[in-house]
C-alpha cells in the first residue's frame, strides 16, 4: 500500500512539475538571449551616439573603449566599406560586406547571428548608423560571441532541473511519510482480522493513526470482544450439554451391559448389544458435536506434536478393525512435527480411517509428506468414493450424505477434519477416484520446524 502511494503521488508532482519547467527552461533560454541581444544592442547605439558627436580621428579611441567595457569587437565601417576603426589589431574577418553592415549604413539598427569559422562559433552582430549632419557617413558594429549566453542559459536549467528533482524527492519523502502514517494503521488492523479466527483475544491499536481508522480499530475490537464471549458461552453450553447427556448415557449402557449379562434369553441380549452400539453412536456423537465446537472457537493453544509417530500409534491401534475387516493398511510416513491444537492429530487420523474403514473394500493407504511450511496427510480407501456428487470436497459439509453413504453414520466426522484443520492455518480437500475406484482425503497442516 504504501508503495503504491508513493508511486502515485511522486508520479503526479514529477508530470506536473515537467509540464511547468519545460516550458519555463525555453522561457529562460529566451530570456537570456532576448536580454543578451538587447544589451548588445544598446551598446552599440551608445558607441554610434558617441561616435557621431566626435570627430574621425578619435572614433579608434570610443572603439577601444567600447570593447574594454563590453568585451566585444568594435568595428566602425565607411560609406565604401573601408575599415575606420577596429578594437582588434588582427586582420582576421575584415569582411564588411554584411547584411547588418548595409543596414546599418542605409540608416538602420541591424542585428545579425552567424557563425563564425575562424573562430568556430556563434557570434552576434549588432550594427548601428553613425551619422553627423543628419546625414550615415559610417557604421559601427559590435560582435560578442554567444557562448556564453548559451552557457548561462544552460546553467539556469541545470538549476531548474535540480530544483525540479529536489520537488520531486522532497514530495516523494512527503508520500512516504503520509502513506506510512495510513499504511501501518490499516497494515495492523488488516493483521488483527486475519488473527481472529484462531485468535479471538487479538485486538487493533484504536489510539494511533487517522481517526477514520481508529474508529474502525475500536468497531472490530467491540465485534471481536463480542464474538469472544459468545464462543464462550456456546463452549460452555456444549461442555454442559456433553456432561448432562454423558451421564445418562453411561447409565442407560449400564443398566443395558446388566441386562444382556443376566438375560438367558438370546433374543433379549442380542437387543440390549444392538442398544449399546447405539448409546456408544450416539457418545461418539456428542465427542464429535463437543470437537466441533473446540474448532469453530479457535482458542486452543497449539502444541508441537511429531506427526508421523501420532499416526503410526493410531494406525497399530487400528490393525484389529482392518484384520477383522480382511482390510490391509500400508503407510509411508515421513518424519516431521506439525502446530496443532492438542489432541487435533489423533482426532484427524481418527476420523479418517473410521471413514475408510467404513468403505474400503480390501485396502486403506496413509502416506504423509513434509514440505517447507506444509505438512501432507493423504488417507486413500478402494472403496466407491462418492459417485453423482460433482464436488468432492462436498463431503466436509455438516451432515452431509452421499449416495454411498452407510446407515448410521453422522456427516460430521470429515467435517471435524476440516474444521480441526483450519483451526491452526491448514486445510482438507478430498478426491474422488474413479479408476480405480476410491476416495482420497489430504489434509494439510503447519509445520513446525
Amino acid at each position: 500500500m504504501t508503495k503504491r502511494l508513493v508511486i502515485v503521488m511522486v508520479t503526479l508532482v514529477a508530470v506536473v512539475s515537467l509540464a511547468l519547467a519545460i516550458p519555463l527552461a525555453f522561457v529562460i533560454a529566451d530570456d537570456r538571449i532576448e536580454n543578451f541581444v538587447a544589451e548588445l544592442e544598446i551598446n552599440t547605439l551608445a558607441s554610434a551616439s558617441v561616435m557621431s558627436s566626435q570627430p574621425l580621428i578619435d572614433w579608434q579611441a570610443t572603439a577601444d573603449s567600447a570593447a574594454d567595457r563590453t568585451g566585444a569587437r568594435v568595428v566602425v565601417v565607411g560609406n565604401s566599406l573601408n575599415l575606420i576603426a577596429d578594437s582588434d589589431s588582427s586582420d582576421l574577418d575584415r569582411a564588411f560586406d554584411r547584411p547588418e553592415i548595409e543596414q546599418a549604413l542605409a540608416g538602420q539598427l541591424a542585428s545579425n547571428e552567424r557563425y563564425s569559422v575562424t573562430l568556430s562559433n556563434d557570434l552576434r552582430y549588432v550594427a548601428a548608423p553613425i551619422i553627423q549632419n543628419y546625414q550615415v557617413v559610417a557604421a559601427v558594429r559590435l560582435s560578442l560571441s554567444e557562448s556564453e549566453v548559451y552557457a548561462d542559459a544552460r546553467r539556469s536549467q541545470y538549476w531548474l532541473a535540480l530544483f525540479v528533482a529536489s520537488v520531486v524527492g522532497a514530495a516523494a519523502f512527503l508520500a512516504w511519510l503520509l502513506s506510512s502514517s495510513i499504511a501501518r494503521p490499516v497494515v495492523s488492523l488488516t493483521s488483527v482480522v486475519e488473527a481472529l479466527p484462531t485468535d479471538l483475544g487479538a485486538r487493533a491499536d484504536d489510539t494511533s493513526g487517522p481517526v477514520e481508522i481508529r474508529h474502525a480499530a475500536s468497531a472490530l475490537n467491540k465485534t471481536a470482544e463480542r464474538l469472544e464471549g459468545i464462543v464462550a458461552r456456546t463452549q460452555r453450553v456444549a461442555a454442559d450439554a456433553s456432561h448432562h447427556l454423558r451421564t445418562p448415557l453411561t447409565g442407560i449402557r449400564l443398566r443395558l451391559e446388566a441386562i444382556s449379562d443376566v438375560s438367558d434369553r438370546d433374543d433379549v441380549r442380542v437387543d440390549a448389544d444392538a442398544a449399546i452400539t447405539e448409546v456408544d453412536r450416539l457418545g461418539h456423537r456428542i465427542d464429535q458435536i463437543l470437537a466441533l465446537t473446540r474448532a469453530d472457537s479457535g482458542a486452543a493453544s497449539l502444541v508441537s506434536e511429531s506427526f508421523g509417530e501420532v499416526i503410526a500409534e493410531r494406525v497399530e491401534a487400528a490393525q484389529v478393525m482392518a484384520t477383522d475387516q480382511g482390510v490391509i493398511i500400508t503407510t509411508d510416513l515421513a518424519e516431521c512435527t506439525v502446530l496443532v491444537p492438542a489432541g487435533s492429530s489423533e482426532r484427524i487420523i481418527d476420523e479418517l480411517l473410521g471413514n475408510a474403514f467404513t468403505y474400503a473394500r480390501g485396502s486403506i493407504s496413509i502416506t504423509v509428506e513434509c514440505g517447507d511450511d506444509q505438512v501432507r496427510l493423504c488417507v486413500r480407501d478402494d472403496g466407491p468414493g462418492i459417485p453423482g456428487v460433482p464436488d468432492a470436497d462436498l463431503i466436509f459439509e455438516r451432515f452431509f450424505r452421499g449416495d454411498a453413504a452407510v446407515s448410521g453414520g453422522s456427516g460430521l466426522g470429515l467435517a471435524l477434519v476440516r474444521e480441526s484443520a483450519r483451526a491452526c492455518g491448514g486445510d482438507a480437500h478430498a478426491i474422488s477416484h474413479r479408476e480405480p475406484s476410491g476416495l482420497e482425503v489430504i489434509v494439510s497442516l503447519p509445520r513446525n520446524e
